[in-house]
Order: C-alpha cells, then structure tokens, then sequence
C-alpha cells in the first residue's frame, strides 16, 4: 500500500519536558489507524505536530512524499489534512451551513461556487440537513460533533484526524457516529481517531497505536494489541502481575 504520511523520529520538547519522543510511524492511502493512551501521554500534541499548530524539535513529517514539517497549519489543510477537536468550536453565531462552508471555502482552492455545493453534500452526509439554518450555539452535542466533523469533512481531506469525536455521547449516539465514520472510510479517506472508547475504535480502525509518555509503546492489530499486558497494565491500570 502506498504511504500516505510519514512521522519519523519526531521529537517535541516544552522546555525540559519531553512530549513526544522518538515518534515513527506511517498511514497508508486509505487506512484508519486508532490511537490510544492515557490522559497527558502526548496524543493530541502528536496530531498538533500533523497539522502544524506546533512544530517538531527535531524528525521529519511527510505527507504525500512532500516534506511538510515546516508548513504552515492552513497549507496543510489545502494539501489534504483535516482535524476536528475533542471540544466542538463552532462558530455560535453562525449557522449549521455558514459554519461548514467557511471549511468548504477556506480549506480548499477551489471557487465560491462549488464551495457551496461541497457544503450542501456535507450537510446531507453528516445528517444537518435539517438544521443548516440553526444557529450553530443552539446544536446538541451530538449535532456540535457531528457539525465538528462535517467542517472538516468539507476540506475535502485525504486524512482526517479525529480527536475523542465520540466522547460524551450515549452509547446509541455512538452507534451512529461510528456509521457515519465507516461510510467516510469507504469513499477512501485515511484516519487517524485517537479515542478512548476502545470499541468504537474497534469498530473502524485497521491498526492500534499506543503512547505512553510520548513514546509509541505498541503497534498492530487493535485485538492483538489490547490484549497485550503491557497495554493492559499502562492503559487500563490492570496489574498484570496479579492473580486472574
């Protein structure tokens, strides 16, 4: 499979504080790689690094075989990358469209009027159809996540993070966001979920990561990798020298 994006040797300091250490890993053309660790383990740095918000000390991002580590946030969202937050940050003031074609017309080149007609096929995708013209401060937190990723969408991404998109919703709410992930998945949009709702992950990724201490701890198939001691010891505090 072709390599999509390319995180190697990344290493991120604040200070004497060393976030991300010795990152490596890759995304292929089409696949969904789920990340988990817990809390302060370095997760959401790692996607700022993605998308430019901060920039490396030392390592090299590729994406699309182009080196991008030096690239601004906004260059990096026309090349194909595009994020939602753990927290919703909608325009309140805005409608439900207006919102999502400020992604479709900014996070493109492309004219202002097909800038329109992206939007109008995210809002019939992600379900908002009937709530273009609300006011995007008076949306439910189902309807503030799924507007979150329909901006996004409306980037027309080749990878799309997604950050804890599915926190704080029911377990039915859940049920449909992963739906709506799976059918973004099969139009060929790579992923990368940090979540920890281990099987909504399940329920979408190819392969599991895990960060600890800003360091990648394990790799591979999620099943295979949530079953691992060490992954059940650092993430879910089993002591796997206790007794079954």
């Amino acid at each position: 499979m072709t390599t999509l994006l390319d995180v190697s040797n990344v290493h991120k300091f604040y200070g004497s504080l060393h976030v991300t250490q010795d990152m490596t890993f890759q995304v292929a053309e089409g696949e969904a790689l789920g990340v988990i660790g817990p809390n302060g383990a370095g997760k959401t740095t790692l996607f700022n690094l993605i998308t430019g918000d901060v920039r490396p000390n030392s390592g090299r991002i590729s994406f699309a075989g182009q080196v991008i580590d030096r690239q601004p946030p906004a260059a990096r969202c026309v090349t194909g990358i595009g994020r939602t937050y753990q927290i919703p940050h909608p325009f309140t003031g805005m409608t439900v469209f207006e919102n999502i074609l400020v992604g479709a017309a900014f996070g493109n080149d492309i004219p202002e009027r097909e800038a329109t007609g992206v939007a109008i096929d995210v809002l019939e995708r992600c379900g908002l159809m009937d709530k273009a013209n609300r006011v995007a401060g008076s949306l439910t937190l189902l309807d503030r996540k799924r507007l979150e990723l329909a901006r996004a969408l409306a980037t027309r991404p080749r990878l799309l993070l997604l950050d804890e998109i599915a926190g704080g919703l029911t377990e039915q709410e859940v049920h449909e966001l992963v739906a709506l992930v799976n059918t973004i998945r099969a139009d060929g949009v790579s992923l990368i979920w940090i979540e920890h709702i281990v099987h909504a992950l399940l329920a979408v990724v190819d392969r599991l990561i895990v960060v600890n201490f800003g360091k990648l701890l394990r790799q591979g198939d999620p099943r295979e990798v949530m079953a691992s001691p060490e992954v059940r010891e650092v993430y879910m505090g089993i002591d796997i020298n206790e007794p079954a």
